[in-house]
This record gives C-alpha cells, sequence and structure tokens, in this order.
C-alpha cells in the first residue's frame, strides 16, 4: 500500500519521472519506490496491463486488424520496424491500449461503485416530453426492448434488459502537447453514463483507452479503434463479472451509444470528408459552394446561394435551403453510400463519390448495431459555440475576419471602442468571484488565452453588458442578444419538447438574419 501510495501522488500531481526518482533523497527511510517499481506493483494488483501496438512512425494507422501483417505503412509508406540490428528488428512506434473490459469488471467487484452505477437503471426517471440525461435521448430509448444484433444475428437478449448493463460514450479530439502546435496527439476516453450525472466526468471516472501518439492526425482511425471494437463486441454478448453487491456472478454486458469530439474528430470516426468539403455536413446533405474566380478550395454553406454563378447557371442546385426543412441523411442512406465509395471500380471513381457523398467509406463503428447514424455522433456544442461561433463572430466585429469587410453594412466596431470593451470585460475579473469562473482577459491583447469556459462566460453575462449602446445600429446588438437568449435554453439542466422547438426555430430565425 505504501508503494502504490506513492506513486498514486506522482500520478494524481502529474509529477515527473525525474522529480519523483528525487523523492527517496528527501525523504530518506521511507518506502518511495523507483518509476518502474511502482508501476509493475499496479499492473500486478489491478489485473491488467497495457498492450503494445506497432504503429506507424507518424501516426497513419496501427499494424493491427487489416494492417496486421504490413511491412510498411499503408498511406505514407513508411517502414513499420527499425533496421534490424543481431537478428531482431523492434518497430519505430508503438500505440499502447488500456484494455477495458479488466476495468468494468473491477468495477462490479467494488460495492460502493455498483451501487454509484445503479443510477441508469434505479436513480434515473424518465418523462415524455422532458430531457435531463442521455437516457430521455432518442439513441438510448430507441435501444430500448429491441434485441442486440451482433455480424446480422439476434443475439437473443435486449439492449439494457440488464439493470447492470452500462452504457458507454466516446469521445477523441486532438491536442498539441507542446506550446508549438506542430504536433498532436490523440486520447481515445470513453465515459461511464450509467454513474451520476454529477460524477461521470470527473477524472476519476474517465476511462481511458489510449493515446494516438501522433505527430499527426492519423490516416485511419479505425486501425487504433480496433482493439476496443473486438472488446465492444465480447460487452454486447456478455463477460462473466461478480457484482460484489448483489454477491453474485452474472453476464456484464456494455453497449456504446454515442460517440463525439470536434468536427474533424468524428469526421474521422464516420470516415466523412469533414467540413470543407462539397457535402460537409454529417447530419443533412446540403452542399457547399466556393467563392466565384477565386482559387481557394475551401466551400461555405449558405442557406441562401441564389446569387451564386454556378447555382444560376444550374437547374438542379437548390438555391435557398429551408433551415426548418433541411434534407437529413439516414442510416441506410449512409452505409448505403459508404459501400458504393468502398466498391467503386477504380481509384477515380472512389474520389468523385467520395466527394458527392462526403464519405470516405465504412466506418468500423458502423458494425456495432448500438450506434446509430448519425444520431450518434451529436455536434460538440463546446467547439461549436465557444470555440467557433463566438471567437468568429467578435473577429467579424473587429474586422479580423478572412479579411472580410463589413462592405455596406455597419457591424464593425472602431478600434478604440473595441480596445475600451475588451479593457472592461477584464476589469469585471476585480468585481466577480472566482466561483464565476476564470478571470476574461483582455480580449483585444489577449485573446489567445481565452478557454471554451472563459467564452461562455463573457457571452452569456458579460457581452449583454458591455456591447449595449456600442453598435452602430441597434439590430446587431438585438441580434446578439437573441443567440444569448438561445444558448441560456440550451445550458438548462433540463429541457422541454418546446424549448427544442423554441431553439431550432430561433436557430433558424438567427442564421437567416445573420445571412441578409
Amino acid at each position: 500500500m505504501a508503494i502504490l501510495r506513492a506513486y498514486a501522488f506522482k500520478i494524481g500531481t502529474h509529477l515527473g519521472d525525474r522529480a519523483f526518482a528525487k523523492l527517496p533523497y528527501v525523504f530518506p527511510g521511507q518506502p518511495i519506490p523507483s518509476v518502474d517499481v511502482g508501476r509493475s506493483r499496479l499492473q500486478f494488483i489491478s489485473g491488467f496491463a497495457p498492450v503494445r501496438y506497432d504503429c506507424c512512425v507518424n501516426s497513419c494507422c496501427c499494424f493491427v486488424g487489416p494492417h496486421k501483417d504490413c511491412t510498411k505503412c499503408p498511406y505514407c509508406d513508411e517502414d513499420r520496424n527499425t533496421t534490424a540490428t543481431a537478428g531482431k528488428q523492434k518497430p519505430r512506434k508503438v500505440f499502447n491500449y488500456l484494455p477495458l473490459i479488466p476495468r468494468l469488471v473491477a468495477m462490479f467487484a467494488n460495492p460502493e461503485q455498483v451501487k454509484e452505477m445503479q443510477y441508469r437503471a434505479f436513480d434515473h426517471t424518465h418523462t415524455p416530453g422532458k430531457f435531463t440525461d442521455v437516457f430521455d435521448s432518442y439513441v438510448y430509448r430507441c435501444l430500448l426492448g429491441k434485441e442486440v444484433i451482433i455480424d446480422g444475428k439476434p443475439a437473443k437478449h435486449e439492449y439494457f434488459a440488464d439493470p447492470r448493463d452500462i452504457a458507454l460514450g466516446l469521445s477523441t479530439d486532438g491536442f498539441g502537447p507542446f506550446k508549438r502546435r506542430t504536433s498532436t496527439a490523440w486520447p481515445l476516453v470513453l465515459f461511464n453514463y450509467n454513474l451520476p450525472p454529477e460524477t461521470r466526468f470527473h477524472n476519476t471516472n474517465i476511462i481511458s483507452l489510449g493515446v494516438i501518439p501522433g505527430p499527426k492526425k492519423p490516416a485511419d482511425i479505425d486501425s487504433f479503434l480496433w482493439p476496443a471494437f473486438e472488446e465492444f463486441l465480447r460487452l454486447q454478448m456478455g463477460i462473466k463479472a461478480f457484482d460484489a453487491l448483489a454477491g453474485e456472478l452474472f453476464l456484464m454486458r456494455a453497449y456504446l451509444i454515442l460517440a463525439f469530439g470536434d468536427i474533424p474528430a468524428v469526421s474521422m470516426l464516420m470516415r466523412m470528408c469533414g467540413h470543407n468539403g462539397f457535402s460537409p455536413c454529417r447530419v443533412c446533405k446540403i452542399t457547399g459552394v466556393r467563392i466565384p474566380n477565386s482559387r481557394v478550395t475551401t466551400h461555405y454553406v449558405p442557406l441562401n446561394r441564389s446569387r451564386h454563378p454556378d447555382v444560376r447557371q444550374s437547374r438542379t442546385e437548390i438555391a435557398i435551403y429551408n433551415p426548418m426543412a433541411l434534407p437529413l441523411r439516414t442510416e441506410d442512406e449512409i452505409l448505403r453510400q459508404a459501400n458504393e465509395v468502398n466498391n467503386a471500380p477504380n481509384k477515380a471513381h472512389k474520389i468523385r463519390l467520395s466527394k458527392a457523398y462526403g464519405i470516405k467509406g465504412i466506418p468500423l463503428l458502423s458494425y456495432l448495431k448500438s450506434l446509430s447514424f448519425p444520431k450518434s455522433f451529436p455536434y460538440d456544442f463546446m467547439h461549436l459555440i465557444w470555440e467557433n461561433l463566438i471567437p468568429n463572430l467578435i473577429l467579424l466585429w473587429t474586422g479580423g475576419f478572412k479579411g472580410l469587410d463589413e462592405g455596406t453594412q455597419e457591424y464593425e466596431f472602431a478600434p478604440k471602442v473595441w480596445q475600451a470593451i475588451a479593457a472592461a470585460g477584464a476589469a469585471t475579473g476585480s468585481t466577480i468571484p472566482s466561483s464565476f469562473g476564470a478571470r476574461v482577459p483582455n480580449l483585444a491583447t489577449n485573446k489567445s488565452a481565452c478557454s471554451a469556459d472563459v467564452w461562455s462566460f463573457w457571452t452569456l453575462h458579460l457581452g449583454p453588458v458591455l456591447l449595449r449602446q456600442r453598435f452602430r445600429r441597434e439590430r446587431y446588438y438585438n441580434h446578439f442578444v437573441k443567440l444569448v437568449k438561445l444558448l441560456h435554453i440550451c445550458l438548462q439542466f433540463e429541457i422541454t419538447v418546446d424549448e427544442i422547438q423554441t431553439v431550432r426555430e430561433g436557430f433558424s430565425t438567427w442564421v437567416t438574419e445573420y445571412e441578409a
């Protein structure tokens, strides 16, 4: 226990290996282990250890599943192993996968954790017309009473028929581990929705499957998900475990019902082209247009494209999309188009189909029928609103959005006006308690220091006050306030069907007014 306590201190405080190695000199006579001893003891007691899989030196793919026998990366052609020395070869890079099943089994061996995981079956109450948790969602409700299908065959048991069945959510996103974001790594994280909402996202309850090491974005994220996919299949069938609370053996089952992240991350999970493509949306079939007479290949997706020359010359292109009646994608259509792309007769035809459909191929996760395409892949609110919409609005108001000026409109702030607004926002930190969140920096001089939490606080609480009577035209302030009201509804702990309709109609009107 002394060894484990010392190693837990290292992990909990993010203490580096070199600093930890100096502790025996600081506290002589204390049972402080080396890093290697702490790790090996933890692996022995926990009953599981990381599984090492060879991967591409550029993290294009993991050499498992279809790539198991490859000696070179099928995407960048880099060698899998180093040059042989004394007849031995070593992988140039490895992906350390942390097995899921032993950890879920261990959770049920802990009576306190078993009791906490009863939230899904016994503590949460579904009230029709109200949404308070993921268990009120369309995805989860549609699974109830439905027979589990594995490899196209019924498994003779239903989703979540046992109160102990676990609902899981998968999340991934690229992050720069260093200040200069020239390299990225990609964590694969699971959330246990059986835990109560107030604790399920705590660090101690997050289930890490491993980190795709980088330095580049994976070209084939499915290969890194392959070990987890195999475990998901086993968990759908059932794994023998011991319920410490009931004192009995049972078949433990778990189902992946959601997957989320920012748009590039989810595009990889769904094997879609992404937000800059011709068919960029994973939920609807709206198509993009390019800037006329420009070499820029990025596509944009305005609702009203009636004046665009390509649209005006076409008889089939939609001139104005109705935001309340967008042409939605369905699972059958997505998988049919994915099969069509996969079975294309040649590479050129495959590229044409991929661009037209916005789909690159069949995603590995589509074989898990607990997931519904595209409903199980919601847009991430943090990235969509706090990391994109709000910063872009401010860039627009300050004349810094992609080189665009205000044209015939009058929504830009004069530099001195914006500096005064930003300074007033930063000054509020001296009078607002820290329990409200981190101090807002000066948005005119230190915008890069803003986190999603800061953008949220500024938008919901400071912006409506600081921007009042600052625009040259009142309609732009009113437009911003409409957005704030909608965001307040979105962030409620409970939302009704009527409020969802209000949000739908509100955002439809807001975007239409924005384009006008």
